[in-house]
């Protein structure tokens, strides 16, 4: 039989092992809650984290997504109107090879009566080569200089 302090025999010895054994299976279920706790908050964590990285992944991709789409859009758009350039171009080439200037001058002088102007109907003008025109930036926007102002008030 186990003592008391006191040297004494504990008489309340089995009360006191119940309530003992009670206390460390309390204490193993409060730890095993505990344990199951922190399990719950480390996989509430990882599936956060999860899905957060997801969501991240899935915005990067879609971003992505988006900008491929647009660029492969710019590039059908851009062969398209290469296309249209050339049929364009082809049009109004074969539009200069179908201007017949003899059928034009034909049609002017029967149907509107019209006729070539002669030769002394004709003035020539003479412009020396050397002759040019030079308008700066500020005549153009009408800004006068400082003494103009002063030229006109006069």
């Amino acid at each position: 039989m186990p003592y008391n302090n006191n040297l004494a025999y504990d008489l309340d010895f089995e009360a006191n092992a119940a309530r003992i054994e009670k206390k460390v299976k309390e204490t193993k279920r409060e730890n095993k809650a505990k344990a199951r706790a922190a399990k719950a908050r480390l996989h509430r964590t990882i599936v956060c984290c999860i899905s957060i990285f997801a969501l991240c992944a899935g915005f990067m991709i879609s971003r992505n997504v988006t900008a491929y789409e647009s660029k492969r859009n710019v590039a059908k758009l851009q062969k398209e109107l290469n296309s249209l350039k050339e049929y364009s171009s082809q049009k109004a080439f074969e539009l200069d090879k179908s201007i017949d200037r003899e059928a034009i001058e034909r049609e002017a002088k029967t149907r509107l009566n019209m006729v070539r102007p002669e030769k002394y109907q004709t003035v020539y003008v003479n412009v020396k080569q050397d002759d040019v025109t030079e308008v700066t930036a500020k005549d153009a926007e009408g800004i006068k200089s400082f003494f103009d102002i002063f030229a006109c008030k006069r």
